[in-house]
């Protein structure tokens, strides 16, 4: 080896060296400050009150304060992509359903999935249902579908086009042979109030509707995932029983903290470790119970690979339904 080479070959290795401890002191230190959580729809609803739930005991454990950033719009991605454009330094993260990293690439044109963000952990799940006014005219599951088909062109709400809802609706629809047609809401606590308000009689819900079940005000006919919070849960069908070739996995991946791709190693071990810790607590588990859900832990590596299935399997589903962006 040459002298310009050995010289070469030292100056890389010091060079690595200084970024190695660089990249070590930012990870000791870390974090210094606050660590924004964003969330892609209104205050108010599920994605919200869950960043809330386990952000609030968060900062306890990271010794930073955290801080919940809205930024709604399209159907939650906005948020995702400007969370994927940020700084990888464990600073900015976000809260949502981890469905949306393995579905948005066909129902929104992102050009980012799994692949592209460092998870964090997921730590519950949305307890989605199909849910209705307590006045309406159909007692059961049963009788609305026998309504719906007496009714061509029967309209539901959903928190979002494309969103897992609306495209369990539309799989629905066509094992039942049912023509219905979405309306679509920004999130889930503006579709609540449309149903309250009587607008629309059937809402497929992903959490917001549990406490108007609970006080009796909404009911459920279809329990897709979750319990139930029926004055009698055993009488509410749920999705596996009434429908056993339902791709059920594919509408319960988890509500987690993911960030952008190339978080160093150090300090997404630092957020997993606080989230996770956040996420056993009792304060959590009150708030998340308030919503019909519980903890569920899923470390990074699970739930990347669940989510690569996740999106095989949505890719098929999309392309069965013909489901497409308009």
């Amino acid at each position: 080896m040459g002298k310009k080479a050995i010289v070469l070959a030292i100056t890389l290795l010091a060079v690595g060296a200084m970024l190695l401890g660089s990249t070590a002191l930012a990870a000791d230190k870390f974090p210094d400050k606050p660590v924004n959580i964003y969330v892609g729809f209104p205050p108010g609803g599920v994605a919200g009150n869950s960043a809330r739930a386990i952000g609030t005991p968060a900062a306890k454990f990271l010794g930073q304060p955290t801080v919940i950033m809205h930024k709604p719009g399209a159907g939650g991605t906005l948020a995702v992509d400007y969370v994927s454009s940020q700084a990888p330094d464990g600073y900015t993260v976000i809260n949502a359903g981890t469905s949306t990293l393995a579905t948005a690439m066909f129902t929104k044109g992102v050009k980012w999935g799994p692949n592209d963000f460092t998870m964090i952990l997921g730590y519950t799940a949305f307890n989605f249902a199909l849910v209705t006014r307590a006045d309406a005219p159909w007692k059961n599951f049963d009788e609305w579908v026998a309504y719906v088909r007496k009714h061509p062109g029967f309209k539901y709400a959903t928190y979002g086009a494309l969103g897992t809802m609306h495209v369990f609706m539309e799989w629905l629809a066509k094992e039942l042979k049912l023509d219905m047609v979405p309306v679509h809401f920004k999130g889930d606590n503006p579709a609540v109030a449309a149903l309250l308000g009587g607008h629309l009689q059937i809402y497929c819900g992903a959490g917001g509707q549990a406490p108007h079940v609970k006080a009796g005000t909404l009911r459920t006919l279809l329990q897709v995932s979750g319990e139930p919070m029926d004055a009698n849960p055993k009488a509410v069908p749920r999705l596996a029983q009434k429908l056993p070739n339902a791709p059920v996995q594919l509408f319960t991946l988890p509500i987690g903290v993911f960030g952008p791709k190339g978080i160093p190693a150090p300090v997404a071990a630092k957020l997993t470790e606080a989230f996770v810790k956040a996420a056993k607590t009792p304060e959590c588990a009150k708030a998340l119970k308030q919503m019909n859900m519980t903890v569920q832990i899923v470390g990074p590596e699970q739930l990347h690979k669940d989510l690569v299935a996740g999106q095989e399997q949505f890719g098929k589903l999309i392309k069965e339904l013909n489901l497409k962006r308009k």
